[in-house]
């Protein structure tokens, strides 16, 4: 499955991305950081980040995705989440993926649910497959598109 997310959609959540940062550079690395700590506190109790080939992944046996009050796991990756268990101004960090990846899925158990491809083709096997440990039933993978 793929997101249908507009040019127009992603134009907008770059500009957003590029107001919340203005003077920060942004990497795959913080992002995957502020992801993992977001899914700290929406109840992730252990989480691997990995980095391999310019892929970033974010995985934890806890779907950390689908707690909260952000209604579908679509939403964020579609709109700026609050996220007021993290502070009183936060929001869900996962939207920046959607805004700065060349090819970015998130796999829950045995789906994939695909964000941007990037050129990646479906007949390969998914990158974190091998890299993510197993009993990690809920992965986010990205790779960042040049900025």
């Amino acid at each position: 499955m793929e997101l249908d997310l507009s040019d127009a959609t992603v134009a907008f959540l770059r500009r957003q991305v590029e107001a919340l940062f203005p003077d920060t550079t942004i990497t795959a690395k913080i992002i995957a950081e502020n992801i993992a700590f977001g899914a700290a506190v929406a109840g992730a109790g252990h989480i691997e980040l990995v980095d391999e080939a310019g892929w970033w992944f974010v995985a934890s046996e806890t779907n950390w995705l689908a707690n909260g009050k952000h209604g579908s796991i679509d939403e964020l990756f579609r709109r700026i989440v609050p996220f007021p268990e993290q502070g009183p101004s936060s929001h869900r960090a996962e939207v920046y993926v959607t805004a700065l990846a060349k090819s970015a899925y998130y796999h829950v158990d045995d789906a994939t649910t695909w964000i941007h491809r990037g050129g990646f083709e479906t007949n390969k096997v998914l990158p974190h497959v091998g890299l993510v440990p197993t009993w990690c039933s809920t992965v986010l993978a990205y790779r960042l598109a040049p900025l």
